[in-house]
């Protein structure tokens, strides 16, 4: 995700871990914001709203789904 992108992503049918590979910013989860840095994992419940926002730098992450769906 480029800076100034806007993250449109919808709640998931499944839980969701994170692991941000580099960049910078926060991810909203429900509405709280939790400042994320590189090599640092997040994990999102199922059906939980949530977003990345304010990266000043490219982000850049790889998510894990859970569940029979994934």
């Amino acid at each position: 995700m480029q800076p100034g992108e806007e993250d449109t992503q919808e709640p998931h049918d499944s839980d969701e871990v994170y692991f941000v590979i580099k960049g910078n910013g926060f991810l909203k989860i429900k509405n709280k914001d939790y400042e994320i840095s590189e090599n640092k994992m997040y994990f999102v419940e199922k059906k939980i709203p949530h977003f990345f926002h304010g990266n000043s730098k490219e982000l850049v992450v790889l998510y894990f789904f859970s569940g029979l769906d994934s």
